[in-house]
């Protein structure tokens, strides 16, 4: 028999029952020697596939960091510079303040550059230039609040590394509070994110981080309110919207590129992602690969360090070691472990260390995946655990704490001698006045 569709010539062959038979036994050995692969093993797990230069994906809650890419090498912030700022002005000032524009901060911006046209003299509140330093991405505002917090750009540049440091930075220079370029003003990706972390514990800051649209009543300058919007594409509804999202900063200069920082809330996991040096909207799907990996493919495991620590003999510390485990038998600490890992796959190391010469020491555990893969980041942070413990009967005590407690004895033995003295001489001078007394009468 046969039949033809268009062109093609097809001829159809009655098959007989054995080679049906044949046929399929033949495709059942076949099945059973290469099954056919299922979705999840055509589409294993994978981390996020960044064109960003510099990136970093970090749990807000303890510092980890889930995803790094060149997160230590330095690089022009731009205007993400504004989260530390901002930050600064909530801490040192009062949002009611009133933050007058001196006609440095408002012409010594870069032409061009964003700004919403404030002048010489304006007034506006500390709250009000916040927003304007968030939002809009203003560098005029920004230039007021260093003027109001610190005086000058260049003492409030001071301040800002002095934050950066307190907040974990390690890598930073800052010498201006907008971002604009300058060769010395430089961050990191890491650096970046644990400036944020920071920042996301002040309610205040929070808040503004998450707006998306401000209104500046008219001033003593300005007859016209002004509208602010958030630059941050991921907060309103378009391609780029993400669902969590809670706040963000975008960053741009032609020598940066463009940057940005987003912070991510899903249940009671928040997440704080930073890309720089990466091309138009690049750093948008940098930004929903990074959360979608994190919210994803991470579950959070609890760890009990009591447990998991047995002290070395060999190390001289061991009855230390057990002293400040013992004491914090109920400390439990929590990581975010690749879905792909068991718990098990987690190591902790620790080493003593001394906060000050007068004070014991304290455990410091480092946590690491005992295998590097490629699916997760080795390095899972540290933990401390603190020693409360006193000085008992049977254990060894600093030896400035052995001098002031003799130094305490002999000035306590000292005055109570000179006590008895004067009770000796007290007495004697008595006695004497009596005696001369009766010999009087006498």
């Amino acid at each position: 028999m046969q039949n033809y569709v268009g062109n093609t010539h097809i001829t159809a062959v009655k098959m007989k029952q054995p080679a049906r038979v044949f046929i399929a036994v033949l495709l059942a050995v076949l099945i059973a020697v290469n099954p056919v692969q299922t979705n999840a093993e055509q589409e294993p797990y994978q981390t996020p596939q960044i064109v960003s230069e510099a990136a970093v994906l970090m749990d807000a809650k303890t510092g980890q960091v889930l995803y790094q890419k060149n997160m230590h090498t330095q690089m022009y912030p731009a205007s993400i510079t504004k989260i530390l700022t901002v930050l600064l002005g909530i801490e040192n000032g009062r949002l009611q303040d009133k933050v007058t524009m001196s006609r440095e901060a408002v012409f010594s911006i870069t032409r061009g550059s964003s700004h919403i046209a404030l002048t010489d003299g304006e007034e506006i509140t500390l709250e009000q230039a916040l927003y304007a330093a968030m939002l809009p991405s203003a560098n005029d505002a920004s230039n007021g609040i260093a003027e109001h917090i610190s005086g000058s750009i260049e003492d409030f540049a001071v301040l800002m590394n002095k934050r950066a440091r307190e907040a974990g930075a390690i890598n930073s220079n800052f010498v201006n509070p907008h971002g604009l370029h300058d060769e010395e003003h430089v961050s990191t990706a890491y650096d970046m994110a644990m400036i944020t972390r920071a920042a996301l514990r002040n309610d205040t800051f929070r808040q503004i981080f998450g707006t998306v649209r401000y209104t500046i009543p008219p001033t003593n300058k300005q007859p016209e309110a002004r509208d602010l919007w958030s630059e941050h594409r991921m907060l309103t509804t378009n391609r780029f919207y993400y669902e969590g999202v809670i706040g963000g900063k975008t960053g741009y200069t032609s020598v940066s590129q463009n940057t940005l920082v987003t912070a991510a809330k899903r249940g009671d996991r928040e997440l704080i992602a930073v890309v720089m040096k990466s091309q138009a909207y690049g750093v948008y799907t940098d930004t929903i690969a990074l959360f979608d990996y994190g919210f994803e493919q991470f579950t959070e495991a609890s760890f009990v360090p009591a447990e998991m620590i047995k002290p070395s003999r060999g190390r001289g510390d061991t009855q230390l070691v057990a002293d400040i485990l013992n004491q914090n038998k109920d400390t439990v600490f929590t990581r975010l472990i690749h879905n792909s890992i068991s718990p098990a796959d987690v190591s902790v190391d620790y080493r003593l260390v001394n906060k000050s010469q007068n004070q014991p020491p304290d455990l410091q555990l480092s946590i690491r995946l005992k295998t590097a893969g490629n699916l997760q980041y080795a390095d899972l942070g540290s933990v401390y655990l603190f020693n409360f413990d006193m000085p008992q009967e049977g254990k060894s005590r600093p030896a400035w704490l052995g001098y002031i407690v003799m130094a305490f004895k002999v000035l306590l033995y000292t005055i109570l001698g000179i006590i008895a003295l004067l009770f000796m001489l007290r007495w004697c001078i008595r006695t004497h006045r009596m005696l001369k007394h009766k010999r009087i009468r006498a």
